[in-house]
């Protein structure tokens, strides 16, 4: 019994050790603040190449790099905690796998375990009768209940349990339709697919370990309004989608966008960069910017005539109005659009309110302290 105690004791402060010089970076080198950088993979091999397929060393160096500089990884339960309100570390990273890959357990799961990162993987369920059956050897049962058991910071979720397949047509299996002699299946015959399908996956899991089973990785990444609603009555609360944005709590739970780091080219270098380039900062709705300035930013175009007519292009909008006045008129249909704030005229030029530009554009505007601009928000929005 005091071999135990004393083997405990020596794992606690071993892994104090390695926990404290990423606490220690990340209370000096806050890099950002309540958001979440999802990063996503697939496959770790040191023989196998594809667009997918990283290397053990450039694995493990990615997440050493981000460790040292002040990353802070954190669970699957914290991330949902988080969507719920709830506070997270700065600098926050969730580590997240698709496909179910035997690679994970075997050149993956090591490091993390090593280094105490938590991961999650989605997996996909039909595999795991006969997992050496796949093209790529799949993780088995006993694989998923040894990780999920020896630690407390690796979850395994679905990634559908047989859909992971394009129809005939090449639309995804998830989303297209089944035809069959002839004859397309009616969408009630494909709502019972996806929620059966949904509901074996969470079955599967379930089985094999406690954890709550309610997180989805959408298969190729494609998905519509009607996949969220019926994955969800099959009992996903959380769905990550291939949008290469942060993770913010104005995200939709069913589309949560992660950032691709599971290719040889993206260097531990080039991963930092990736996340800093996409951090966040809503600004004050109430807040005036430079519209000529801004629109160049969101891709636009904003211009002022010496009569004070303004004119906002957007994609395939225009709008007009006038220095001073608080609405615009929709070139298109003569829609007008009545501002919080009216447009005011400052040092020759026109300032707007952040929160009616976002209400002209229809989008989210977002600032990036890093490059010290706006951006559009990019939305992992679903088909209609």
């Amino acid at each position: 019994m005091r071999k135990l105690v004393v083997k405990a004791v020596a794992l606690s402060i071993f892994g104090l050790g390695m926990l404290l010089p990423s606490l220690q970076a990340a209370k000096t080198n806050v890099l950002y603040k309540d958001q979440v950088a999802v990063i996503m993979y697939h496959h770790v091999d040191d023989d196998a190449k594809s667009a997918g397929t990283i290397t053990t060393k450039l694995f493990e160096d990615q997440l050493t790099y981000l460790k040292n500089k002040g990353y802070q990884f954190i669970t699957l339960q914290q991330f949902r905690d988080y969507m719920q309100g709830a506070k997270v570390p700065h600098n926050a990273v969730l580590v997240t796998f698709d496909d179910g890959y035997e690679s994970f357990y075997v050149n993956a799961y090591p490091i993390l375990k090593h280094m105490r990162i938590p991961a999650v993987n989605f997996v996909i369920t039909g595999d795991l009768e006969n997992p050496l059956a796949s093209y790529i050897p799949s993780l088995s049962k006993d694989e998923i209940v040894e990780m999920t058991t020896d630690t407390n910071f690796i979850d395994a979720q679905c990634h559908s349990n047989s859909f992971h397949y394009k129809l005939p047509d090449g639309s995804a299996a998830l989303l297209g339709r089944i035809v069959t002699d002839g004859k397309k299946e009616t969408e009630e015959q494909y709502k019972q697919r996806v929620l059966g399908d949904t509901q074996a996956c969470v079955a599967k899991l379930g089985e094999l370990y406690p954890g709550p089973i309610d997180a989805y990785a959408y298969p190729f990444g494609f998905y519509d309004n009607k996949t969220i609603d019926y994955i969800g009555q099959g009992g996903m609360k959380y769905a990550f989608t291939i949008v290469p944005e942060m993770a913010t709590r104005d995200e939709d739970p069913m589309q949560i966008p992660r950032i691709n780091a599971g290719n040889s080219a993206v260097t531990p270098e080039v991963l930092d960069s990736s996340i800093m380039r996409r951090i966040v900062a809503p600004a004050p709705s109430s807040q005036e910017v430079p519209l000529a300035d801004t629109m160049n930013q969101l891709g636009g175009k904003a211009t002022a005539a010496a009569d004070g007519t303004v004119t906002i292009q957007y994609q395939s909008g225009q709008w007009t109005g006038t220095a001073n006045a608080n609405k615009l008129t929709a070139r298109a249909g003569g829609k007008t659009i009545a501002l919080q704030k009216p447009l005011v005229l400052k040092n020759n030029k026109v300032f707007i309110a952040l929160k009616d530009l976002e209400t002209v554009i229809g989008a989210q505007i977002v600032y990036n302290p890093t490059v010290q601009s706006f951006s559009v928000r990019q939305t992992p929005a679903a088909k209609k």
